[in-house]
């Protein structure tokens, strides 16, 4: 479904007592819970839908070496010339489902984080495996490392990352190779059994989180 029929829905179940809201609050609000509702899942050990996914397209370039100096030769490093989009991040690692190149969907790489990015690639099992993690300590810039004699170097121009983003929205450009989507016509990652949690949710303490953020707000600007 389309963003705007989730907005229209929580308008429309609003009481009359509540002001009129943004659309900007009312998907900030659908985000959170829809974060919250994962997380939960997650925690659960239970299957998490596909519909929740998104699949970005992200342009990698080579990036000179002295600037990754705790990635040691003899490996090549590639970077996003793009920040990543933020993903939902349980215990200090990001819900990533697939990291694959763009042009050969066949090839799965290795997702892990920046700490064990140090050593991956250092064993005989895994040394001609490809590494693929994003440095949240760098602007969320997203990087690759493999061995600099890899045959796939030279294919390894764009990498396709399927994941579930705190702020779908924020993928749309990434999507769309920057082209203009509206947002009211995006189709929003959602599954009806997880709408429900969030549109009950929204009804139940949106108001209250909204009350809580503008208290916030004030003290920061004291």
């Amino acid at each position: 479904m389309e963003l705007s029929y989730y907005i229209s829905e929580i308008r429309q179940s609003l009481p009359e007592d509540w002001p009129d809201l943004d659309d900007r609050i009312i998907i900030r609000l659908i985000n959170q819970f829809r974060t919250i509702y994962i997380k939960q899942l997650y925690n659960k050990n239970e299957t998490i839908d596909r519909g929740l996914t998104q699949t970005i397209n992200i342009a990698v370039g080579p990036v000179d070496q002295s600037t990754m100096s705790y990635l040691k030769t003899p490996f090549r490093i590639l970077k996003s010339y793009q920040t990543i989009p933020k993903l939902i991040n349980l215990t200090h690692r990001d819900i990533v489902i697939a990291v694959r190149n763009t042009k050969i969907l066949s090839e799965n790489y290795n997702y892990i984080t920046k700490d064990e990015a140090i050593y991956a690639g250092s064993g005989k099992v895994n040394s001609k495996d490809i590494f693929v993690f994003i440095d949240h300590d760098n602007s969320d810039y997203l990087y690759v490392k493999l061995r600099k004699e890899n045959p796939k170097l030279a294919l390894l121009t764009h990498i396709s990352l399927q994941g579930i983003f705190e702020n779908p929205l924020d993928c749309i450009k990434l999507q769309y190779d920057d082209g203009y989507v509206d947002w009211r016509d995006y189709e929003y990652p959602m599954v009806d059994t997880i709408w429900g949690f969030i549109k009950a949710n929204i009804l139940r303490d949106g108001l209250r989180v909204i009350q809580a953020e503008e208290q916030d707000d004030k003290k920061k600007q004291i």
